[in-house]
């Protein structure tokens, strides 16, 4: 069984934005312990960004940050 981890939303968001515009996407996935396919990151208004994904449990998830975020939150 694998265990969720805690980070706040607003690294999950840095992390996201140190990838814009780069072709290697090499380590991006990296910090995350847990399996997730077809994940997908989507700009919303106001600076946040969504990313969907499909968990270990091929559940759809769904998680929005944003930069001034500091809600600790369980991830993936």
């Amino acid at each position: 069984m694998l265990i969720d981890m805690k980070i706040k939303r607003s690294e999950i968001y840095a992390h996201v934005k140190s990838y814009e515009g780069t072709t290697c996407m090499d380590g991006f996935l990296g910090f995350i312990d847990s399996p997730v396919r077809d994940l997908r990151v989507i700009r919303m208004p106001n600076q946040r960004i969504r990313l969907k994904y499909i968990d270990q449990h091929n559940n759809i998830q769904r998680v929005d940050v944003g930069a001034d975020e500091d809600e600790v939150i369980e991830f993936p």
